[in-house]
């Protein structure tokens, strides 16, 4: 399922749905509350299914079944608006609808990127010469360094040229992201791939530290300001 839509499936009321094989194995899938669904999803699994559970995602059975012939529905007014929906899948007048449903697997892979801090590469030189190859091997480095962190790379931007000395689209690109809310972390070589003027640079972190994103380097680590002094200090 594409990300975009298993986000949209999640903020539904959700059905968990427990597929008992022939074989003796589990399979979970999540899909959308309703009548009309859950006569679907057991029409849509019965041929594989020795027994099938659903329950709400605080556990609470909402009905089992023995093949596709359902066995308990404790919410008797639910089980009537499944019933009418189900009994003529069953005779063969109605099809089963086809519904969006995510197995435990996609929906666990999408909880743990989400709960992962989003960072933003940015990679920087001072001069064209061997760009490309410069410029692809800062971004491995940083790439290798998110994946060691455990990071989920949302975005990536890039210059020539010293940074915080020119209107660079790179840099221009972190800016609107972090304003908007897309990044937690900007991913960096080294700090002074942001430029050696240092009251440019403190001003430039200030404005990251006011918008919540930290700055991380694989050489630095995680570099914050010092506003005593004020100074850089790299922890």
């Amino acid at each position: 399922m594409e990300k975009e839509a298993l986000a949209e499936l999640l903020k539904k009321d959700l059905v968990v749905g427990y597929v008992y094989g022939l074989d003796g194995e589990r399979q979970e899938y999540y899909f959308e509350k309703s009548p009309s669904n859950i006569a679907s999803f057991v029409m849509l699994k019965k041929d594989h299914a020795d027994k099938i559970v659903l329950t709400d995602t605080l556990d609470r059975l909402i009905l089992n079944t023995f093949g596709e012939f359902i066995n308990s529905c404790p919410d008797q007014k639910l089980l009537q608006d499944i019933t009418k929906e189900l009994v003529p899948m069953q005779l063969g007048e109605k099809e089963p609808v086809s519904i969006p449903i995510a197995s435990v697997e996609e929906v666990q892979a999408f909880w743990s990127q989400e709960s992962r801090l989003r960072a933003w590469i940015y990679c920087q030189i001072d001069a064209p010469e061997d760009t490309h190859g410069a410029l692809k091997g800062q971004k491995k480095e940083l790439m290798d360094y998110a994946e060691q962190m455990e990071f989920a790379v949302v975005g990536e931007s890039e210059d020539i040229g010293s940074s915080l000395d020119c209107d660079c689209a790179g840099l221009a690109e972190v800016m609107k992201a972090a304003g908007d809310g897309k990044m937690d972390i900007l991913l960096i070589k080294k700090l002074d791939r942001l430029g050696r003027d240092t009251a440019k640079l403190l001003e430039f972190l200030r404005g990251l530290d006011k918008l919540g994103v930290e700055l991380y380097s694989p050489l630095e680590g995680l570099i914050q300001l010092d506003y005593q002094s004020p100074s850089l200090s790299l922890q």
